[in-house]
């Protein structure tokens, strides 16, 4: 039998083989390669909506490299080719123990208490999302959230959440209990979709939002996610994806596919974090307050700026600031998006608790 010749899953060429991860013919594999290694940053003027087809892959870079994203090409093996290293697929856990001088704690000592504080948080969130019957040591294996389970999980993350913020941050212990409420009622959703994002990117996995437990939703399979084991469901798998994919995708093209592209790490990564916190713009916050945050977010960017420079030997790290900083307007929109899709949920599906409710909008304390 005639073999089959394969295409390009980006531009329906002729294909060659599995480039970084997906089918791709000669000229996309290499586009990606160069886009990524040198950090190429494009513009679409269509409002990324190009058709990109064999005779017209150069008409949009910004439209190629979201498609060469979208179908599986993971910019890790770019690095890991430069390099001439066997590709092994990044894990949080790998980022957690990023090997850093000590001399770096001197320089870095916000930064390096957050990273220190979240391998505690990491630790008790095994204990807390155990199975059960599962063992205190025994691994978890990842599995398809449906929504009331995200719910529990959600609320048991508020707490420990809550302690990581104290761990990290002695001038947020020192606030005024409605100062603290108010910043944490604004910090925790849009922080929740942070972290779940950049777990996405870590374990390069962009076709599934996944959780601090490590349980994951599958944007293609929502109608699981949506599953009502009370009651019948009644709304079928097209209605599901009408009503709800829209904000998965919209995570996955805003959040997800950028952060496996700029390779956000765990540093930068706290950086966001600590933006979040010390929001400075909140109505309801002191004066106090304010020159609080703002003190404390210059020392993580200061920090930040060391880090670029003596590690990953950034020359001009106020780009590479610029391209991270520039994730957080997306991240306030997906939350505002999930807040709207709970309405949602609430009116067509289930009845969630009061607790549920208002954890989402932010009236928790």
């Amino acid at each position: 039998m005639k073999k089959l010749q394969s295409k390009c899953a980006i531009c329906l060429g002729v294909g060659d083989g599995f480039h970084f991860g997906a089918e791709a013919c000669k000229a996309c594999a290499a586009f990606f390669r160069r886009s990524i290694s040198q950090k190429k940053t494009y513009a679409c003027k269509e409002a990324n909506s190009c058709d990109l087809v064999n005779n017209a892959r150069y008409m949009c870079q910004s439209c190629r490299l979201f498609k060469c994203l979208e179908v599986g090409m993971n910019p890790m093996g770019v690095q890991a080719k430069l390099t001439s290293k066997n590709y092994s697929e990044p894990s949080q856990a790998s980022l957690l123990t990023l090997s850093l001088p000590t001399s770096f704690n001197d320089s870095m000592p916000l930064l390096s208490k957050m990273r220190s504080n979240y391998q505690k948080l990491v630790d008790a969130r095994i204990v807390i999302h155990r199975e059960e019957g599962q063992k205190l040591f025994e691994k978890k294996v990842p599995r398809a959230l449906s929504y009331m389970e995200l719910i529990d999980q959600g609320i048991k993350d508020k707490r420990l959440t809550a302690d990581w913020v104290t761990w990290c941050f002695e001038d947020f212990c020192n606030l005024a209990m409605d100062q603290k409420n108010a910043l944490f009622r604004n910090f925790f959703t849009p922080y929740y979709i942070l972290e779940c994002v950049f777990s996405s990117h870590v374990n390069n996995r962009p076709g599934r939002v996944k959780y601090p437990s490590g349980d994951f939703i599958d944007i293609n399979q929502l109608d699981l996610f949506y599953k009502n084991l009370d009651n019948e469901q009644p709304l079928d798998k097209q209605q599901i994806d009408d009503l709800f994919k829209p904000s998965f995708l919209l995570h996955q093209k805003a959040l997800i596919h950028p952060m496996m592209a700029e390779q956000l790490d765990i540093y930068e990564f706290f950086a966001l974090t600590t933006i979040l916190l010390w929001d400075t713009g909140l109505v309801d916050i002191s004066d106090e307050s304010i020159r609080t945050g703002k003190r404390v977010k210059d020392q993580a960017m200061a920090e930040l700026i060391f880090y670029m420079k003596d590690h990953k030997k950034i020359k001009e790290p106020g780009m590479r600031i610029a391209s991270i900083v520039n994730f957080l307007p997306a991240v306030y929109k997906s939350a505002r998006r999930i807040q709207d899709d709970v309405e949602v949920t609430v009116f067509n599906i289930y009845t969630a608790t009061e607790e549920f409710c208002e954890l989402i909008s932010g009236n928790f304390c």
